[in-house]
């Protein structure tokens, strides 16, 4: 099915800003807290400092850059747009970055209070973001355009495991406020979180936005149709062995390989596509792309290599292949495609219709900046180049190199870095745009 996009139904800049603003925010933090905590860092995942860290990701970083991205996707490129106000949105944006910031705090000073506070705050968000997306889709279900009816199944199972995330963390994260013992939900807790919310809902934008902004061939119709519902079905498999005695253990090993599998048939069939692609070269979009995937196919060996009896303890460096390496670089990819947009959108917008004299609209126009140049290609590029150091340096230190675990963290704050500055370019050329179209329209007048 061809696919196509409706601009005109993009959602407000003030509504999804300030979600992808938290990226650079809980970046830059997220770094200075891996500065300070040092290398005892990547020594285990239940360090204090790893625990707020693989939050601040999962929550300030991925999170929210995807419930923006979510609301922005349905509405261009699914003609569904979420109900909310701009003062609703703020809430909920609110509510969930306080929330991150008190889970954090939480688990660097192991606060039982700051525990039950970002349970109220983070459930309170999510939950008020789930009813408005479950609403649309339900309301807004017989105008969905043709070409997107086959993404909404993996986005309507991506928020159900966005709703078993919500729920299993809420239960975990109650129970130690109150000092009383925790369910046993930590597996299945990252399962849902990771592969179910997160995972299925890029390999359902990849299904819409990879032919559409990478210019590639359409994905083959039998792994559209299928592999979503084979991923929830294993995912599904899988928490329901996760509390049954070690005799299980071996099917629950061999349903992870599975799940991971899967994910590594996606990327290797999205890498394809990518480099068949037809538009001749390569933009930093492509290239974030690239880093993606790469991290995700790394995986499966550095999982083989786990089960060998000399092998190092490989569950954090896979955790941070999945995390920064393939959803911090689709986010990152994903915000120089849509923050231009907006931008450009909301420029064009502001744009006085004179239907008397048309050509005056025309050079009011010609004063936007195309979506290409708000951002340098070149800076955006060393972003690029940065980022993937950094991966390469996490997971190296999560394998028990010393060396790399000194510079990851400095390497990712720099990173970090030049994709703020970056974004404050894209802002000023902006406000500089508005600034000449009020003068002109003024002068014109």
């Amino acid at each position: 099915m061809q696919r196509a996009l409706s601009i005109d139904q993009s959602p407000p800049l003030a509504l999804t800003l300030p979600f992808f603003l938290n990226v650079p925010l809980f970046g830059l933090l997220s770094c200075a807290l891996a500065i300070w905590a040092g290398p005892d860092l990547f020594d285990s995942r239940w360090h204090p400092a790893t625990l707020a860290l693989t939050h601040a990701w999962t929550l300030g970083i991925l999170g929210s850059a995807m419930l923006g991205a979510l609301m922005h996707i349905l509405a261009v490129a699914g003609n569904i747009r979420a109900t909310l106000s701009r003062l609703s949105g703020g809430t909920l944006w609110a509510l969930l970055t306080g929330g991150t910031l008190l889970l954090m705090i939480g688990f660097m000073a192991w606060l039982p209070w700051a525990w039950l506070l970002a349970a109220l705050l983070l459930g309170t968000a999510l939950t008020g973001y789930l009813a408005c997306m479950a609403n649309a889709l339900w309301a807004q279900r017989r105008r969905v355009f043709a070409g997107a009816r086959e993404i909404l199944a993996p986005i309507r199972l991506a928020l159900l495991f966005l709703t078993l995330t919500l729920l299993s963390g809420i239960s975990m994260l109650t129970a130690l406020g109150l000092g009383k013992p925790a369910p046993n939900l930590l597996d299945s807790h990252m399962l849902f979180g990771l592969a179910g919310w997160t995972g299925l809902l890029v390999i359902a934008m990849s299904f819409q936005l990879l032919p559409i902004f990478q210019v590639t061939e359409l994905y083959p119709r039998s792994l559209v149709r299928w592999l979503p519902w084979t991923l929830t079905g294993l995912l599904v498999a899988s928490a329901a062995l996760q509390s049954l005695p070690g005799p299980w253990l071996p099917l629950r090993e061999l349903l992870l390989y599975l799940i991971i599998l899967a994910f590594a048939l996606w990327a290797i069939v999205s890498w394809a596509r990518l480099w068949r692609r037809k538009r001749p070269n390569a933009d930093t979009v492509t290239l974030f792309w690239y880093s993606a995937l790469a991290s995700l196919i790394v995986c499966v060996p550095l999982l083989l290599w786990s089960r060998s009896p000399a092998s190092h303890d490989t569950s954090l460096g896979i955790g941070i292949l999945i995390i920064v390496g393939t959803l911090g670089s689709l986010v990152t990819g994903m915000l120089y495609t849509i923050v231009p947009f907006l931008l450009w959108r909301e420029a064009q917008q502001a744009v006085p219709v004179d239907l008397a004299h048309p050509e005056r609209t025309r050079g009011l126009l010609r004063l936007i900046p195309k979506t290409g140049h708000y951002i340098p290609a070149a800076t955006a590029r060393l972003h690029w180049a940065l980022h993937s150091a950094a991966i390469m340096a996490c997971a190296l230190a999560a394998l028990g190199i010393e060396t790399a675990a000194w510079i990851a963290a400095p390497l990712l704050l720099t990173a970090f870095m030049v994709l703020t500055w970056n974004l404050w370019t894209a802002w000023q050329r902006y406000r500089l745009c508005r600034q000449a179209l009020i003068e002109h329209t003024h002068s014109a007048g």
